[in-house]
């Protein structure tokens, strides 16, 4: 039995190794006499930084085996007629940072507040063609009107830039959301049960907002999805509550205070 080394870089004018400094160096090793010389021979690439091996499990059967001498061009040959298979083992230089961000119901029980924008308007359940909410003065006697809203806590995976992740739910399973309309972000009720928003993470993220409280009693809403659009009221009294793009639009008031 005999081994005879084959330089594969010197026989391929074409072969470049890819990101390896280790020169390639194929073994190859004839099978003893008595075995079947059709079950092949066995050819191994080397390559320690890259720890690829490269078998060849079987020549084809019109390939006959003359003895131990073979020219670059037969080594080429049966090189690329019969390799089956290759095993690549990658090196992962950077870690994976993209996972998505999910959040986590708090346990602590949520808490149920009132809201009035910096005008003292309050927010109120509009029921016509369709439900939402509207910001209006109301007097000593229509206080009743009020919508008491369910603040949920969140515990983001990912820590958010500022503020805290929350839900805003009015009445049973009825619940605030941003969502896309024509392309712009803008504020909708929707009913979804209580337990669908234990965990939140993906298309979900549009029952979230960022709750950031200035001073001590000043409190804004972003949209956790849409990043810059916060909730806001119009100055005009018995207007829909919706989205804006900035805390600075000068016919939006993006501040409230909880009672």
């Amino acid at each position: 039995m005999a081994d005879v080394y084959f330089n594969l870089a010197a026989a391929l004018e074409s072969y470049k190794p890819d990101s390896v400094e280790a020169e390639s160096t194929i073994k190859i090793k004839e099978h003893d006499a008595e075995c079947d010389q059709h079950s092949g021979i066995d050819i191994e690439v080397v390559d320690e930084p890259h720890n690829i091996v490269i078998a060849l499990h079987r020549l084809k059967k019109t390939q006959k085996l003359q003895g131990t001498e073979f020219s670059d061009e037969e080594l080429c040959n049966i090189f690329f007629e019969n390799v089956v298979e290759e095993y690549v083992t990658p090196t992962v230089h950077q870690k994976t940072t993209n996972a998505a961000d999910h959040y986590d119901s708090s346990e602590q029980p949520p808490q149920k507040s009132f809201i009035c924008d910096v005008r003292n308007k309050f927010l109120v359940l509009s029921k016509g063609i369709t439900t939402e909410l509207q910001a209006i003065t109301l007097q000593s006697g229509n206080k009743s009107r009020r919508v008491q809203l369910e603040l949920t806590t969140y515990k983001p995976s990912v820590t958010p830039d500022k503020g805290r992740p929350i839900a805003l739910g009015v009445g049973e399973d009825l619940y605030l959301s941003c969502t896309s309309s024509s392309g712009k972000p803008v504020l909708g009720l929707e009913v979804v049960k209580k337990e669908d928003l234990k965990s939140i993470s993906g298309d979900m993220k549009r029952f979230l907002f960022n709750k950031t409280v200035s001073g001590q009693t000043v409190t804004s809403f972003e949209s956790v999805k849409y990043k810059g659009y916060f909730i806001s009221t119009s100055y005009t009294d018995g207007q829909r509550v919706d989205m804006c793009q900035s805390q600075d639009v000068p016919d939006r008031l993006t501040t409230f205070t909880l009672v």
